[in-house]
C-alpha cells in the first residue's frame, strides 16, 4: 500500500513538473516578439467575426455587423502605437543618459597652451583651423556652450597615439568616446575608433613620434 501511494505521488509531481514546463515555454512563447498580440488577435479576431455574424443575422444591417471587427482593429491598433511609442522613449531615455557632454580634463590653461604649442610646432594640430580657445574649449567645456572642434593633420595612427595620451590623464575616457563627441576631425572627416586603431595596427608610429609625443606630457608628473 505504502509503495503504491509513493507512486502516485511521484506521478502527481512528475505531472506538476510538466505542468510548470509548459507553463514556462506557453509564456515564453508569448512573449517572444509580437507573439503574444498575434494570438491575442487571432482569438478575439475570430469573437469579433462571429458576433459581427450574430448582428448580421439578426438585424441585417451591414454597419451594425461591422462595428466589433471595427473595435477590435481600432484597439490593437492602439496597442501597436502605444507599444511603439513605449519603445522610441525607451531608445530616447537610454540615448540621453549614454550622451557625451564633455571631455572635462583637468588641465589648465598653462598645461594645455604647452600641449597646443607642440602638438601645432610639428603641425600634427592644424592652427589655421583649431585656435588655443578650440583647444581649450573641446578639452574642458561642456559641448553644448560653444562649436569648437580639433582638426588634426598627422596620420591616423599617430591620432590615436596622441589621444590615447590624453585618455591616459582621465579616468572613463576611451576612443569611442573622442568619435561620440563628434569635436575631433581627421583631414576634414570626423574620426572612427574603429578606423583609428585599425590603422594604428597596420602602420603603427615609429619609436621617435611616440618619444616626441610623450614628450609633449611627460612633464605632467612634475606637477
Amino acid at each position: 500500500m505504502k509503495r503504491i501511494i509513493h507512486h502516485i505521488a511521484s506521478w502527481l509531481v512528475g505531472l506538476n513538473d510538466r505542468k510548470d514546463k509548459i507553463n514556462q515555454d506557453l509564456t515564453a512563447f508569448m512573449k517572444r516578439g509580437n507573439n503574444g498580440l498575434i494570438v491575442g488577435f487571432a482569438v478575439f479576431g475570430v469573437i469579433a467575426v462571429l458576433s459581427s455574424l450574430n448582428l448580421y443575422k439578426d438585424y441585417g444591417k451591414l454597419w451594425l455587423a461591422l462595428i466589433p471587427i471595427g473595435l477590435l482593429v481600432t484597439f490593437f491598433f492602439a496597442i501597436l502605437v502605444l507599444g511603439a511609442y513605449k519603445e522610441k522613449t525607451r531608445y530616447r531615455n537610454r540615448s540621453s543618459r549614454m550622451k557625451l557632454v564633455s571631455f572635462n580634463m583637468d588641465f589648465n590653461e598653462r598645461i594645455l597652451r604647452r600641449i597646443y604649442g607642440s602638438l601645432t610646432k610639428y603641425e600634427y594640430l592644424d592652427e589655421n583651423l583649431s585656435s588655443f580657445q578650440d583647444f581649450y574649449n573641446v578639452l574642458v567645456l561642456n559641448f553644448d556652450e560653444h562649436d569648437s572642434a580639433l582638426h588634426f593633420i598627422c596620420t591616423q595612427p599617430q591620432l590615436k597615439y596622441i589621444l590615447d595620451k590624453f585618455k591616459q590623464h582621465k579616468k572613463g575616457i576611451s576612443l569611442k568616446s573622442f568619435e561620440r563627441s563628434k569635436k575631433i576631425y581627421h583631414k576634414g572627416n570626423l574620426i572612427s575608433a574603429e578606423t583609428l586603431s585599425k590603422k594604428y595596427n597596420e602602420f603603427p608610429p615609429d619609436r621617435e613620434f611616440e618619444q616626441r609625443i610623450d614628450s609633449f606630457f611627460d612633464f605632467l608628473g612634475d606637477i
